[in-house]
């Protein structure tokens, strides 16, 4: 492993246990590098927690089975949204807690503007996904909503899987998945008028 990702992994690591305003010193230490060589990587602190923040992000698609976009349907992404995070959870547990630090509001005022400016802006129109969502999800909930909504669901369900100590192959962890993706389905979507009888859910 090259010396920025090395700093890069430590950054991840020591945020997660000490929070963000843990010292560079700290990351120099748990990468076993020596004091300063972040600097000759990254100009400032903050372009660091960017670059953790970005590769901690993109690291989701490493588990990724399918494409929201391509779903057929509003529940097909939703679900799709919801598995990806959940097994990206159980799989690469540390990048997954740093990512969600950063849609924590406490934390936003230990950012610079710039890094604010380009903080993640939430799942749906990450994914141009809005159109898609719009005529099948309840009208009370715009995008912004939603999307924070996928989050915090499946944060709480990511710590229920974590807690179980549920292994990312396993069976089970796999049907605790699916049944998690139907109750974030189910909290999101357009709920039939007084009387109709809900749709049956999909197969899939």
């Amino acid at each position: 492993m090259d010396t920025r990702q090395r700093i890069i992994d430590a950054a991840i690591r020591v945020f997660n246990r000490y929070g963000i305003l843990a010292p560079v010193s700290k990351i120099t230490e748990e990468a076993g590098i020596a004091a300063g060589t972040p600097f000759r990587y990254f100009k400032t602190k903050d372009e660091l927690l960017y670059a953790a923040y970005l590769y901690a992000r993109n690291s989701s698609q490493q588990v990724r089975t399918d494409d929201p976009r391509l779903a057929g349907d509003a529940e097909g992404a939703i679900k799709s949204i919801g598995r990806t995070i959940l097994k990206w959870a159980v799989t690469m547990p540390e990048e997954y807690q740093y990512t969600c630090k950063y849609e924590d509001a406490v934390a936003y005022d230990c950012f610079s503007d710039t890094f604010r400016d380009r903080l993640y802006c939430g799942i749906i129109r990450e994914l141009d996904l809005w159109e898609k969502l719009r005529d099948s999800v309840r009208p009370d909930l715009p995008e912004d909503v939603i999307s924070r909504m996928i989050s915090v669901n499946c944060s709480v369900y990511a710590r229920y899987i974590q807690h179980m100590q549920m292994a990312p192959d396993a069976p089970e962890t796999a049907s605790a998945i699916e049944a998690f993706v139907d109750s974030l389905w189910n909290s999101v979507r357009k709920q039939p008028p007084c009387g109709a009888s809900p749709a049956a859910p999909s197969a899939g």
